[in-house]
């Protein structure tokens, strides 16, 4: 069901007309935090941090209209936010402003391992982060976690 509610919230968002007004920065440091807590609610991952054996997580908040907003990914060389940036039939998409609706959803491609999701929202002066921790880990692993598991309690 959830999986169902986040893909028809990723086609509202894809089908609303997306404008850029004022461009968020393009590195954000590590310890780096907003000024409010008012702007976004993570909808999607469910808490701060989460492992998966899926290779792309569909990061979703529900957000004040008119805030500009951008995901970025920890990059360990620099130790900075690096903000992503995505395609869409052609058009290349850094950050969206969020529509009337409220809803904002952003695609992005995990690595194996530990990935550091900043999300960022700005609105007039008023800037929000929100720090995400998305362990991908392959499904051979499961397997073996599965098994050892029903080795022990059976």
């Amino acid at each position: 069901m959830k999986k169902i509610i986040c893909m028809i919230v990723c086609l509202i968002v894809m089908v609303m007309p997306i404008a850029t007004y004022a461009a968020t920065p393009e590195l954000i440091g590590a310890t780096y935090s907003g000024n409010t807590d008012e702007l976004f609610d993570i909808l999607n991952p469910d808490s701060f941090s989460t492992t998966t054996t899926i290779s792309t997580c569909i990061v979703t908040a529900a957000a004040q209209p008119d805030s500009n907003m951008a995901i970025y990914l920890f990059d360990e060389a620099t130790q900075l936010y690096r903000k992503i940036t995505t395609y869409f039939g052609g058009i290349r998409l850094e950050e969206a402003t969020v529509g009337s609706s409220g809803l904002y959803a952003q695609q992005v491609l995990l690595r194996e391992g530990l990935n550091k999701i900043m999300v960022y929202a700005e609105n007039g002066d008023k800037i929000q982060t929100s720090p995400l921790e998305i362990t991908l880990v392959n499904e051979k692993f499961v397997g073996n976690i599965k098994s050892f598991i029903s080795g022990r309690f059976n």
